[in-house]
């Protein structure tokens, strides 16, 4: 997964995070923009895989987030992608060490109230979360482990 996604959105997506960081309001998802959107997807998955190679709570709080506005933003109306997407966080918050019920309760708060926030913190709570459940393999690349989707 990591070997494909570019790379050039990267600066954009660390601009926005910071911004939803004091809360993702509806002037900030009013003025993102399709290259955006698009930056916020990769960087999130992007950012999950370089949080496991490196252990990193903060890449993975990053990557959640980024993932929770592109979905806040309302770019995917189906939940079940999101919860596809939110099993690599998972798992890699494990891995690290962190509680994922803690870090999606975290990562839930700087969204507004909503369906969103209550799936993503909803979601942090499962005790049945697997890679294999939600279509992912981990693999082993020259680089470090990555994700591939089984679908």
């Amino acid at each position: 997964m990591l070997a494909r996604m570019p790379l050039d959105g990267d600066a954009g997506a660390e601009e926005i995070i910071q911004l939803a960081r004091s809360g993702v309001t509806g002037d900030l998802l009013g003025c993102l923009v399709t290259r955006d959107f698009a930056a916020l997807n990769w960087y999130s998955a992007r950012q999950a895989v370089m949080a496991l190679r490196e252990g990193s709570h903060e890449r993975l709080r990053c990557a959640l987030l980024a993932e929770a506005i592109f979905f806040e933003a309302g770019r995917e109306p189906d939940d079940r992608m999101l919860m596809v997407s939110m099993a690599v966080h998972y798992y890699v918050a494990e891995q690290i060490g962190l509680v994922p019920a803690n870090l999606f309760a975290e990562i839930a708060s700087y969204l507004p109230d909503g369906p969103w926030a209550d799936l993503i913190r909803w979601f942090g709570t499962r005790d049945d979360v697997t890679l294999d459940a939600f279509a992912w393999q981990l693999v082993e690349t020259p680089g470090g482990p990555d994700f591939m989707s089984t679908l």
